[in-house]
């Protein structure tokens, strides 16, 4: 089997393909045909990683989506229009180690860009990946590659369902492969077998940013984090605050006190917890709460003062010193924001960069240990 292409940026795309599968399936449910164009292999420095997606579609030569954008963006859309009155698959490679007359770029690197064409057949295809990326249902979508044929994608829930109906024989090393991508939502991945190649793609829950607090800040914390493809969940006490009017890119308003909202959400390691309330006494109602989750991210808005007051408290009434270096506070990577459109977007920044990178400790980031905090205010 032949090694699966790196992609350095350890990006899980497919937690970002809804708008494009729903897209897919508005297309196709109106009759007409759609061709998606897919990074399947990426070597080198290469503007489009592996799992870049875009659609293209008849009507006014229209696309979502990118695979790198630039010249190579708009041959492959040209090839893509092409390829759209019949059902077929192809597979196109592009070198970008041109001069720099070259407007391919001149990056070093080489990708494979995948375009399959689909009628309106494969229209519950893109349905169920729709719902199940909306319902946090995990599984793994697999195109087998066949150029010159009719495009074969598949999306399984089930190892059961994937040696049962990917429809070839697979060799107990691309089914630990596939088991590996699904189980650590690795970026896709391409594999080759005895007769034939496939790319594989883990299906993956939408990540959720559960916002405390409705004030003009959680307004644009909200608009940015959507933009980045996170889903959004507002809480507050106040209706005349925490309302679909006010929060348009809101998919969840949640209007109940501090004290019980905890009690109407479901939080998991796929959450991402922003504390921005009105109050002191509101924020550590709500940290006290949040720090008993496992939120993958959990973030509170304020001074360094003010943040090692509430740490304390909290450890005094017995919350452990672990739960409370899960902290981040201040909140947001550091840009020098000033207003609050900046402040927010320095949030959002920090919860997409624990989003991609993790909590990695050798990337700097604006927290502190409450034994950290303890040790600087003695000094």
């Amino acid at each position: 089997m032949s090694k699966a292409n790196k992609n350095s940026s350890g990006i899980c795309p497919t937690m970002d393909d809804l708008e494009i599968f729903r897209k897919a399936a508005s297309i196709l449910e109106s009759g007409m045909n759609i061709a998606l164009v897919t990074v399947i292999s990426a070597e080198g420095s290469t503007p489009g990683k592996v799992g870049y997606k875009m659609l293209v579609w008849a009507e006014d030569e229209k696309s979502v989506g990118t695979v790198g954008g630039g010249l190579t963006e708009a041959q492959m859309i040209e090839k893509a229009k092409s390829m759209l009155p019949q059902a077929d698959s192809r597979v196109f490679r592009v070198d970008f180690g041109g001069d720099q007359e070259d407007e391919k770029g001149i990056c070093g690197g080489s990708a494979e860009f995948l375009i399959e064409t689909f009628d309106k057949k494969n229209l519950p295809l893109f349905e169920e990946l729709s719902t199940a990326v909306i319902k946090g249902e995990k599984g793994v979508l697999i195109s087998i590659i066949s150029p010159g044929k009719s495009p074969k994608k598949v999306f399984l829930k089930s190892m059961n369902q994937i040696v049962a109906e990917a429809g070839i024989k697979l060799p107990p090393e691309v089914v630990a492969s596939i088991m590996e991508l699904v189980a650590k939502e690795q970026p896709g991945k391409k594999l080759a077998g005895d007769g034939f190649e496939l790319f594989i793609e883990a299906v993956t829950k939408q990540p959720i940013v559960i916002i405390f607090g409705a004030g003009h800040l959680s307004y644009h914390i909200s608009r940015y984090a959507k933009s980045v493809h996170f889903g959004v969940t507002v809480c507050d006490d106040r209706v005349q605050y925490a309302n679909k009017e006010r929060f348009p890119d809101a998919d969840n308003i949640i209007v109940e006190d501090f004290e019980h909202v905890f009690d109407k959400i479901h939080i998991d390691d796929n959450s991402y917890i922003v504390i921005v309330t009105r109050g002191h006494q509101h924020d550590e109602m709500v940290l006290d709460r949040a720090v008993r989750t496992n939120a993958k991210y959990i973030g509170m808005i304020g001074s360094k003062r003010k943040t090692l007051t509430i740490l304390k408290k909290l450890n005094e009434r017995g919350v452990p010193e672990e739960m409370l270096n899960k902290v981040y506070s201040p909140i947001g990577v550091s840009i020098g924001a000033v207003t609050p459109e900046e402040i927010a977007l320095s949030i959002v920044c920090e919860l997409t960069k624990i989003r991609r990178l993790g909590h990695n400790p050798a990337i700097q980031h604006m927290t502190m240990s409450l034994s950290k905090w303890l040790h600087e205010e003695q000094l």
